[in-house]
């Protein structure tokens, strides 16, 4: 499971709770109306504006950030690289790599050894690769961007309940009727924005983050792949494929002074 994420919706319900609660407008906050509009409104546009497979990918991808990245660490893909490049140097080359993890970073590892196989050659094998790996890139971004659609719709369906509100109020101008019908109209508008700011939006930044997380992991193991083929050493290519921890460098304390 993903800590963050389930920590982070966590809170932000706690906190929504807390203030509906403790400002006493529960009652006149959760109202219906306000909750159809909102939520039917935007899930009826992001229906149009999607395919049905996207709209299916988007879903899995919602759940999928509740759950522990499936792609391995840099580490762990470091250190399988210089295995392999130890093997290869070993056994006679690149052809000896045929046992390769099919399950490993969701198959790429032997997606890329096997295009290496066929191709033999570097740049053939780069370009091959690269493409794969924008595209993987394209389609993630696709299901962040869907979110974030959202994260823009919602407050748009907030603000049409806030309009149904106020005719409602200018059709009826009994004073005993015109602070309920506020009140619903206010409380679309807070739906529409919380949904927004505490849903879409950061569901769209968590997909765009794993997203991140992913081509830098495939560009590693590219980057190995096609050291193995020039016929670079373990130990240079360890000394290449470190540099994709650079994340963990720039977090590392700085040196003290005088050492």
């Amino acid at each position: 499971m993903d800590i963050m994420t389930i920590v982070g919706f966590t809170l932000g319900a706690v906190i929504m709770t807390w203030g509906i609660g403790t400002s006493g407008i529960a009652a006149k906050l959760l109202n219906l109306h306000g909750i159809v509009i909102v939520v039917g409104g935007t899930l009826a546009a992001a229906v149009i504006n999607t395919s049905y497979k996207r709209f299916l990918s988007g879903a899995r991808a919602l759940v999928d950030i509740f759950l522990k990245a499936s792609m391995p660490g840099v580490d762990e893909c470091v250190r399988t690289v210089v295995q392999l490049s130890d093997t290869a140097q070993k056994q006679g080359g690149i052809m000896a790599l045929t046992n390769v993890d099919g399950r490993f970073a969701g198959g790429f590892l032997k997606r890329a050894v096997s295009v290496a196989m066929v191709s033999a050659q570097s740049q053939e094998t780069r370009n091959i690769l690269e493409e794969e790996i924008r595209r993987r890139r394209l389609d993630i971004q696709e299901d962040s961007n869907f979110y974030r659609t959202m994260s823009v719709l919602s407050p748009m369906f907030g603000l049409i309940g806030t309009l149904f509100g106020i005719i409602q109020s200018l059709g009826n101008l009994d004073p005993a009727k015109i602070g309920p019908s506020m009140a619903t109209a206010i409380s679309s508008a807070f739906f529409g924005i919380a949904l927004s700011n505490l849903v879409f939006v950061p569901v769209a930044n968590k997909i765009r983050l794993r997203a991140m997380e992913e081509t830098l992991v495939l560009q590693l193991l590219l980057e190995g792949v096609i050291d193995i083929m020039s016929g670079k050493t373990p130990h240079l290519i360890e000394i290449h494929l470190r540099g994709y921890q650079f994340e963990a460098a720039a977090k590392a304390p700085p040196p003290k002074k005088g050492l």
